[in-house]
């Protein structure tokens, strides 16, 4: 059996998936739709798809089993929704909104329609951070501290949407969320949040609306305590993406998504991979899809990420500790 598959989206990380899945057998990429059809089109001369600049047109007229929907937090509509209807599984890539209310909706669609999703928390599938969570579950006992760092750049040029709060949602949604997941991913949930955001290293860069620096504290339902610091005025290269992770019976050092150290009180573990987590990620959703699986990251996952990043954003604008679940408004 050949799956098909649509894109919904023909940027940059698109294209990231189209690269992979492209090399994979028993999967073939069917039709590729963006609003700037330009991008769908040059794209479709490199995997000899159909092209579409309306989502709707391509899902009504393709025969599609998945769509991979990677486009930017504002320009979520009714893609998951109108997908799930039609019995088309989705994969989506994160955050999957802006607020909460949408994504709540498109988990609902999800339930209701029983199509299989699957969020692009890639960190997830990163070889040396499963066998450190791994570890962590069998050996690690209480968890006490987490420590998570989101330290790079400003995305784009001085047109683009990331640096636009009402386009990217900031910083702390838009990219930090990989380290919130990978904290609910190796501590567990989260049920209280407090933050604090500032824009000070690019306040004189042009259209720039978003936070620059931020922390966010929190508190795990197990008891733990945790903090996450980003900002996009790391120099070209000064930025550092990782967590620090520290329990009774041993500590963990993850530096990237391929590379973990793990320390015990007489022993020290590295652990590396070159395998590419994204890959992973695109191989498993097309297998949950041709042989029945459930998903790992099944789209409820990618709204409980999301959570956390609205409830920072909310305490940063309020001066107040945030509880979880947030009650959507």
């Amino acid at each position: 059996m050949v799956l098909k598959v649509g894109f919904i989206g023909a940027g940059g990380m698109a294209r990231n998936h189209m690269k992979r899945i492209s090399t994979m057998p028993n999967v073939k990429i069917s039709a590729i739709c963006d609003v700037a059809i330009e991008k769908a089109r040059e794209a479709s001369r490199i995997y000899h798809t159909n092209v579409y600049s309306d989502f709707h047109d391509m899902i009504d007229k393709e025969d599609l089993d998945a769509v991979w929907i990677a486009i930017p937090p504002f320009a979520h509509s009714d893609e998951v929704e109108y997908a799930a209807e039609r019995g088309v599984h989705c994969f989506i890539e994160k955050p999957i909104a802006l607020t909460l209310e949408k994504a709540r909706e498109m988990e609902r669609a999800a339930d209701k329609y029983k199509i299989k999703t699957m969020v692009g928390y890639h960190w997830r599938q990163s070889h040396p951070i499963r066998r450190g969570k791994d570890l962590l579950d069998r050996e690690a006992g209480p968890i006490g501290l987490v420590a998570g760092f989101w330290w790079g750049g400003i995305a784009g040029g001085p047109g683009h949407w990331w640096r636009r709060r009402e386009l990217s949602g900031g910083q702390v949604l838009e990219q930090t969320t990989h380290i919130f997941d990978l904290c609910r991913f190796l501590a567990g949930e989260v049920k209280r949040v407090y933050a604090e955001f500032a824009t000070i290293l690019n306040a004189d860069k042009p259209n720039f609306t978003i936070e620059d620096v931020s922390v966010v504290t929190l508190k795990f339902r197990n008891g733990a305590v945790g903090f996450v610091t980003g900002t996009s005025g790391a120099k070209p290269n000064g930025g550092f993406v990782g967590l620090r992770l520290f329990a009774r019976n041993l500590q963990l050092n993850i530096d990237g998504a391929d590379r973990v150290c793990v320390f015990k009180d007489k022993e020290k573990l590295e652990i590396t991979s070159s395998a590419d987590p994204v890959y992973n990620e695109d191989k498993k959703f097309l297998d949950a899809i041709s042989m029945d699986l459930p998903t790992e990251t099944p789209i409820s996952e990618g709204t409980k990420s999301l959570e956390i990043s609205i409830a920072a954003i909310k305490s940063a604008e309020t001066g107040r500790t945030v509880e979880l679940p947030l009650t959507a408004s």
